[in-house]
């Protein structure tokens, strides 16, 4: 049974594949271009930090392994809490589960292919990263392509380790509560997870360990350089494994590689076993909605007292309903939180001597929170349009104009936005130090960058519209997505381009090197002002055509 499985979903990737368009062809080569791009550039980052160690005396290798110890460690903890929430999906939400429940096929068989589905899919970009960094291993250390081959052959029982305590985990989860309501627990509990995990890694400093100022101090612990980190975990067991076969060492390289590999196979034959008696279970109780009681009244809305009772408060309340009906919102809300706390912490760290450096960087702070607040309007606002999803017929048979539904999203995701951007530029001023122009001119640039990133969100949201996707991923991944983070760069490049000016003269005058021009401002605010007005105006103009003829 498990083999007419796994031979379906060999047939549709081969299916999927054979349909593609030349669009899409092509479509996907870009895509696939850019992400060996990204993975070199890990590569490069790797082997520039790794050769640094290697030149420490002493305790360069040591910095080195354990490095790879604490790198191995820590995805094994997001193997195992992606793995927390692709199974809850894959397991007990998938779209095929009705068709594979009712079809002539043993429980067991369907577990096994969706666990292996749900493995699969938790682990393989996450592990993907760590082939740049085994490959930096090799360059810097001069080692042959076994490494290689030693580090493919112990990897997967590692991945398989990792993802099968977080299925373990929801297995049992949803059997001892067999609500619908557990999912959203698990949204939580994940995405909390997430960001403490994030917020200890970044909050213990690792730059310290290759502070040439603080080698003096890493020397004195070189007990805690050959300690174990976590021995217990399969992650200390790859990471030996890893050294001994730099080192030579094959027999205890083998000796930890099978024991991986049948450490992994009696987890998951026991999950196996364990799925047999409980999986069913935990599945009915999924499928169960859940009951409130509620009380329906007519009340004015929240909205209808700011806006009055126009067709905007009625759009704006349905949007707020169903934004913080869906328990993902709140999980990703403390996503957030986390990053800008670590973000901000980040800039507080940041080993700065001068004022003038300091007022430096906090004007380039206005490139990298608009990167931070393109990525969410990505996540917030490009969806917007699509989320509609099939109801948008009921918008466009209502009688309500186009243009007020696209401001209507406007309005809900600029006021957090917006928010988010006045929280980076005020913190970090504060945090820096920044003199009065430097403050003020961020402060102004950033909340511009935050409008024009929501106006752009919906804009190319409505221009590329989809509108039959299962979840918001998809529409993230899209054509239009790539368009819209690839406008968002060159609108945050642009804007520090031309805003640079100014700041250029601001230090001249402060050095004594020069003197303020008042034609230059000029000409630098007029562009920045047309630059705004383009990134606002024809990505809304082209998507409301777009949205009012679309069929």
């Amino acid at each position: 049974m498990l083999g007419t499985l796994l031979r379906r979903r060999a047939r549709t990737f081969v299916n999927t594949i054979g349909a593609w368009t030349g669009y899409e062809w092509v479509r996907n080569a870009a895509f696939g271009s850019a992400g060996f791009g990204l993975l070199f550039g890990l590569h490069y980052g790797f082997y520039r930090l790794l050769k640094y160690l290697s030149t420490v005396e002493l305790i360069g290798l040591l910095l080195t392994w354990k490095l790879t110890a604490m790198l191995l460690l820590m995805t094994l903890s997001m193997v195992v809490v992606s793995s927390l929430l692709t199974a809850l999906t894959t397991l007990f939400y998938s779209y095929d589960l009705k068709f594979l429940m009712k079809a002539p096929v043993s429980l067991r068989s369907v577990f096994l292919d969706k666990s292996l589905e749900s493995a699969f899919f938790a682990s393989w970009m996450i592990g993907l990263i760590l082939v740049p960094y085994v490959a930096a291993i090799m360059r810097v250390q001069h080692l042959g392509p076994g490494f290689l081959a030693a580090f493919l052959a112990a990897v997967p029982p590692f991945l398989l380790l990792a993802a099968s305590f977080g299925i373990g985990f929801t297995l049992l989860l949803l059997y001892l509560f067999p609500s619908s309501r557990t999912r959203d627990v698990v949204w939580v509990f994940s995405s909390l997870s997430l960001t403490v995990t994030y917020g200890l890694v970044r909050f213990a400093q690792p730059e310290k360990l290759i502070r040439p100022d603080a080698l003096k101090v890493v020397a004195e612990y070189l007990n805690f350089l050959q300690a174990p980190t976590a021995p217990y975990l399969p992650s200390w067991w790859l990471a030996e494994a890893l050294r001994m076969a730099a080192e030579g060492a094959w027999r205890g390289y083998a000796v930890r590689a099978i024991g991986l590999w049948a450490a992994a196979f009696l987890v998951y034959g026991l999950l196996v076993a364990l799925a047999g008696k409980i999986y069913f279970i935990g599945y009915s109780g999924a499928q169960e909605g859940a009951l409130r009681k509620r009380v329906h009244g007519f009340k004015p809305l929240p909205e209808q007292r700011l806006l009055g009772a126009r067709s905007a408060a009625v759009l704006l309340w349905k949007e707020r309903t169903t934004f913080f009906r869906d328990v993902k919102h709140w999980s990703q809300i403390l996503l957030i939180i986390g990053l800008v706390f670590v973000y901000l912490f980040s800039i507080q760290r940041l080993p700065l001597d001068s004022a003038e450096l300091k007022s430096l960087v906090s004007f380039l702070n206005v490139g990298t929170a608009g990167f931070v607040l393109a990525a969410l309007g990505l996540r917030f606002t490009f969806p917007a349009i699509s989320l509609e999803g099939k109801s948008w017929w009921v918008l466009r048979s209502a009688p309500i104009d186009v243009g007020l539904v696209m401001r209507e999203k406007l309005l809900f995701s600029a006021i957090p936005i917006l928010t988010i951007a006045t929280t980076l530029a005020v913190m970090t001023n504060w945090l820096l130090a920044a003199d009065r122009f430097t403050s003020v001119l961020s402060l102004v640039a950033l909340l511009a960058v935050g409008l024009a990133v929501c106006v752009m969100g919906v804009g190319f949201g409505a221009l590329f519209p989809n509108f039959a996707v299962e979840n918001i991923h998809q529409i993230e991944s899209s054509v239009g997505g790539f368009v819209y983070m690839a406008a968002c760069l060159f609108y945050v490049g642009f804007t520090i381009a031309v805003l640079a000016a100014p700041m250029q003269m601001h230090f001249a005058e402060r050095f004594g090197t020069g003197v303020w021009s008042s034609r230059v401002a000029w000409y630098s605010g007029a562009g920045w002002l047309a630059l705004n007005a383009v990134a606002m105006i024809v990505p809304w103009t082209l998507g409301r055509r777009a949205l009012e003829n679309h069929e």
